[in-house]
Parts: C-alpha cells; structure tokens; sequence
C-alpha cells in the first residue's frame, strides 16, 4: 500500500473510531439499563465496521431478551447513528406469510441497492422462524430457506418471478408475428407496415411515440416514427432486466442499433437471463438477531406489578448462553443453532432504578416537544415520576405498559392544560406538575398543574387520575387481609429462622388478581442438599401452620392449597428422582407419561411412606418455630394487617425485636462458600 493511501486509510479508520465512540455515548444516554449490551455490540462489530474488506461471511449478533426491552430500537438507532440509516433493512419474522417469494421479495432490495456492500439487516421476533414445533416435529417454513442461507454463508440465489417478465414472454411472441405479417425494422424503428404493427401490439394512438428526432427518412409522408419496441412496452422489459442496465435510456440506445431478426434474438437473450437466479452476497452484512425467549426468564408468565424489579433484575443477570442455546434447541435443528454463531447478547431485565430513569428520560422528552413548539418550560415533582412507576410498571413487560402510562397521565392532559392557557389568555413561562395529597382518595390521585410568569404563581388548575394499580393495593383491614397478613408472616418467619433468608418483600395486599399475597424469597443456597429438604417443606407449610396457630384449627382456610401442592411435589421429587430416600434409584408409577428405565412403586408402603414422612415432619418443625416465635409471628401479622407490605430491612427490624434466639450474623448472604469448599479443602489438607 502507498503512503498516501495509507493515510487515506488511516484517516478513515479515525473517522470511523469517532462515529463509534459517539455513538456509544449517544446509545447509553438514550436507552437505559443496557449499558453492558451496548459494550458488548460495540465489541462484537469492530471488524465488520473497520475493515469489512477482510469480512468472508457476515458477522451475526443475536440479542435476546423480554418484550419491550428495547431490542429493536436500539438496533435501528445505532444504525442511523454510524450512517448505516439508509443501508438498515429490518425483517419482522412474526409477520411472515410463509411463502417463499414473500422474504425472496424483500430481499430484492438488498441486491439493487447493496449488493457486495457492507449493510445491516435486523432479524426481528426470530423465535416465529422456528423449524421445529413443541413436539419437536420438522415445520415446512420454505419462506425461511433465504434467511438459514443468508447465516451460513451470506449468499443465496434470489428468483425474481413478477408480473413485468410474463409480460416481456408476450411482447417478444408478439414481435415475432409482427415480423411474419410483413413488418420490416430498422435500426430499432418501424419502416413498413405500421397499422399491422399497431394492431398485433394492440396500440393507442397515445402510445405511438414519437421522439422527433429528425431522422424523417425513416418516416413516411403522413406517419410518425414508430419505434419497434413502444415505450410503453419498453418499460416492462426494463423493470424486468433494471439490474443489467443503469438506466432505460441505455437500453433503447441497444435496441435503436437492431433490425427486427436482431431485435428478437438480443431480446430472448435478456429474457433467459431474467429466469436465472440471481446470487444476492450479503458476505460483508452485519446481521442482528433478535427474539423473546421467555422460557430462560424465570417469572416471566407472572405479570404482577408488585414482583421485585430489582429480584427479576438479578436473576436475568445469570442466565447463560448454554441456556439460550437449549431454549433455541426447542425451536431450530442443532445445525440451525451452529449457524446463529457464539456472539449471543442476553438482555437484562430492568431494575427498578433504570425504570425511574426511562420515566424521567419520557418526561425529558415532553418538555424538549414543549419548550421547541410552545416556548414555556415544564417541571415535574418526584411524586409524577413515582405514580407514574406504581401505576405503569411491569417487571416482566418492560416499557410498554410504562410508556402508555406516561401518555395517559402527562401527554393527555396537555390539549387541556393548553386550552387553559390559551382561551383564558394566561402568560406563562412554565408549567409544573405535582400531586395533591390533601386531595387524593383511594381510588384517585389529584394532579395540580401550576401556571408561572416570572417564577410568579399565576394560575392553578386540578385534575383528577383514575388509579387502577393503586386502587388495587389499598389496604383491606378486613378479614381477608388479616387471614392473608398471618399466612404469609408463618412463611416469612420460618424462612428467615430455618432457611437463614430473609425475604426481599411479604405482601398482605397485593395488585395481582392472582394472588391475595405472597412472599418473595429466594433462599441464598445454590443447591439443596439432603439435611435441608424438611427446612424448605417447612417453609411451604408455614403459612398454614400459622393460620392455625392463630385463628385455631377449625379456621385454617383454603389459601394453602398451592403450598401443600408445591410441598408434596418437593417431598416427592428428592425421593423419587433424587435418590435421597432409602435407596439409589429412579422411581415411578403406571400413570407416568413416559417409562424410561424405573422402578414401579405401586405399593401403599414403600416409597410413598417416606414421603408422607418428610411431610409430616416439615409440620412438626413449622409448627415447633411458630409456637417458639408466636410474639414476632403476632406483631409482624398484626403489622401486616393494617399494611400491605414489609420490606427486606423493616423484616429485619421485626426480627431483631420480637424472634427468639435470632442472630443477625447467621443470615445468609455469601451462598457460595457455606460448607462444601471448605469441607473438601479442610480433608485434602488432612493428607
């Protein structure tokens, strides 16, 4: 390479450096909680932006995440943002009709406009390409056939077959009779027999061009000059073959050299080329990937607003690729799987703080649309922001249900606010939002809008917002409350005492109408072990234990029917598949869906009596530790029945004061260094 090419080169590289590192710092301050996703594509394209002159196969980035995270956004704004805006073709997989043509069709463009050129194409909701279905039987997807050759090699053959080449079958056919009755060519343009030419190709008179170029020996006395291919006609044969000429133009400049044998031959040239494939190379393409894979996402079918966004965030943070990969096996071959490559982003879910920040980044954005269009400020109180979260937000739905939150708390009050000002003459320079308690009931909050001149209160103006979350979790004070509040105190306490966790939160009250409360714990330990299972079905007890405890056993309730269910699943499951009973082997029944090789226990004793064993000592234990914790299980379900919910840390200060023998250093918060590490170190130093 020269030295003046090597600066050119170099100075590219620099200027693609910057667009980059400008766009990495655009993306972060746009979309929020996926800074590591944004490194990530950042690292994974370098070389195809840099030097794709090097590139043989494009690069493939898969990103995967829950609905509304931002996928395809984000990839569609780091495109316009490197200048790729134009060269950015996006294909929505859940739309396709699975015919084959219909994704040949788009990507007809690609090969006019891109062809052998870097460009990206953005592969939305992958997981409907799916080949396989749930009884992992082969789907007949030929619309995808374009899609699986683009992933393995870049190249596919692209078969146009439109309307403009049946008609350019027609048209030749036509010339040639025209040519049998008589009429004679040259240099493209009818010289005799004009009318029987007309006839045959079914012209107008509208159609018979004349471009007046003066050639008037080629005309007669009273004709006009007739070219041998109309326009009309030329058109069709052009849309047929635009990939072979750069413009019309130059086509008739071909044709014009012809007498009418040469005119058919050179004709039925371009029509054969036409049935050809056409080999599209998409071999410097960046290809991004993107899909909901829900089943790697514990919680995701839980669409409860109260679920801990800061839990659902930390849980999404240990999902692997060896996961996404074993959830793509449900969908595509093994060798489909190989095609998708090794670059597989996993998107977190948000965390309750990065919710905060999209709402003040929405509401950002409001007051840049109405300080550009109206010339006055708008301010909100932190209440918007947080009635905007309790009301809209969704840990597992990402920011849809948000955005739509924000549109029917702010956006839609500003046609109002607007005609305040305008019909009733105010001059204002700024607007400001809050809430005003005084006013606000259970089932409504009521906003007051502020109208300032100079810092100078001019105006207040009220309205009232419907809750629907917050109606919901209004505090009962009612017997279901109270019952709820016991039940789930017994499974908060024995967790906390036995398991050493503390739950992040115990609800009494809750906005998901499948639920009446529930308590979010995960205990700390990465595994259970055998000296652990009654503790765990200890814990599933606790709420019914507790009920019984307080109200008597002639009024325990029907709440616990999902507790004993889990329980007996646990109970049975570390006997039946786990070999923790009596002996080292897999257990079933006749009822099984399945035989793998088993042992039948269809015997009422055996394996079962074990089973029943382990529960009813779960009982005991639960009953044991709620009998010796009765003052903390009282004050804390008596808390609980005027409140909807106790915290991580107010948990703690319930058990500080009220539980016996309790020690705060025995809480588990190090889950991966409490026994088997040092265990097997301490023996190997004993050597």
């Amino acid at each position: 390479m020269k030295d003046n090419n090597i600066e050119e080169y170099r100075k590219n590289l620099l200027e693609k450096k910057n667009l980059l590192d400008n766009a990495i710092v655009q993306l972060k301050s746009e979309f929020i909680g996926i800074d590591n996703v944004i490194d990530q594509i950042a690292d994974a394209i370098g070389s195809w932006l840099f030097f794709p002159e090097m590139q043989e196969k494009p690069v493939i980035i898969n990103l995967w995440g829950l609905t509304g995270i931002g996928k395809t956004s984000l990839v569609k704004r780091f495109s316009q943002l490197i200048d790729y805006n134009e060269r950015y073709y996006r294909f929505d997989l859940g739309e396709s009709t699975g015919k084959y043509f219909d994704i040949q069709d788009s990507f007809k463009e690609i090969y006019e406009n891109c062809d052998k050129e870097p460009f990206i194409i953005g592969l939305d909701e992958f997981q409907f390409a799916r080949t396989i279905n749930e009884k992992q039987e082969e789907i007949d997807k030929s619309s995808s056939r374009a899609i699986w050759d683009l992933l393995d090699s870049g190249k596919f053959d692209l078969i146009d077959f439109n309307y403009n080449i049946g008609v350019f079958s027609k048209l030749i056919k036509k010339l040639d009779l025209a040519l049998n009755k008589g009429v004679e060519v040259a240099k493209g343009v009818v010289t005799e027999n004009y009318e029987i030419h007309k006839d045959i190709l079914e012209l107008s008179e509208e159609d018979d061009n004349d471009d007046d170029d003066g050639d008037e020996s080629l005309k007669t006395k009273n004709e006009k000059k007739l070219y041998f291919v109309p326009e009309v006609n030329l058109n069709n044969i052009f849309y047929a073959v635009s990939d072979m000429f750069l413009s019309k133009s130059e086509l008739r400049e071909k044709l014009n050299d012809l007498d009418g044998e040469s005119t058919i031959e050179y004709l039925i040239q371009l029509y054969k080329k036409t049935l050809k494939p056409k080999t599209v190379d998409c071999s410097k393409a960046l290809v991004f990937i993107m899909g909901n894979l829900d089943e790697v996402y514990s919680m995701t079918h839980d669409f409860n607003p109260d679920m801990n966004a800061d839990e659902f965030n930390k849980q999404s943070l240990k999902i692997s690729v060896t996961q996404v990969k074993n959830a793509l096996l449900a969908r595509f071959r093994s060798e489909q799987i190989a095609r998708l490559g090794n670059i597989h982003i996993i998107y977190p879910s948000f965390t309750s703080e990065a919710f905060h920040q999209i709402i003040d980044l929405e509401l950002s954005k409001i007051k840049k649309k109405i300080k550009t269009i109206y010339h006055f400020d708008l301010t909100f109180d932190k209440g918007i922001n947080n009635l905007i979260y309790e009301e809209g937000v969704y840990p597992t739905q990402g920011t849809r249900p948000l955005f739509t939150t924000v549109q029917q708390i702010v956006n839609a009050r500003l046609g109002k606010i607007l005609n305040e000002i305008y019909i009733n003459g105010y001059f204002v320079d700024r607007l400001h939002f809050a809430i005003d308690e005084t006013e606000s009931i259970s089932d409504s909050v009521s906003l007051i809008i502020k109208f300032y001149k100079d810092e100078k209160l001019v105006h207040t103006w009220t309205d009232k917002q419907a809750l629907v979350l917050g109606k919901l979790r209004k505090e009962k004070l009612n017997d279901e409350q109270a019952i709820v509040a016991v039940h789930e105190s017994g499974h908060a306490i024995v967790s906390s005492i036995l398991m050493r966790t503390i739950p992040d939160s115990i609800f009494s009250v809750t906005a998901d109408s499948n639920s009446q409360g529930f308590v979010l714990a995960r205990p700390q330990w990465n595994y259970i072990s055998k000296k652990e299972i009654v503790n765990r079905l200890a814990v599933l007890m606790g709420g019914l234990v507790a009920e019984r405890i307080i109200f008597g056993d002639e009024n325990i309730t029907m709440g616990a029917s999902s507790d004993l269910q889990n329980a007996t699943k646990l109970a049975t499951y570390v006997l039946y598949a786990c070999g923790m009973g009596n002996m080292l082997a897999l257990f079933g029944n006749e009822n099984m869906d399945e035989t793998p090789s088993i042992i039948f226990d269809d015997a009422r004793e055996g394996i079962n009596r074990e089973a029943k064993a382990l529960l009813e000592a779960a009982e005991k234990l639960a009953q044991e530790t709620l009998e010796k914790q009765k003052v903390l299980l009282l004050q804390l379900a008596n808390y609980l029945s005027d409140k909807r919910a106790v915290s991580k840390d107010l948990m703690m200060d319930f058990l500080i004061k009220y539980a016996v023998d309790f020690r705060k250093e025995d809480i588990i918060t190090d889950a991966d260094h409490l026994f088997y590490r040092d265990h097997l170190k301490k023996q190997v130093e004993k050597l």
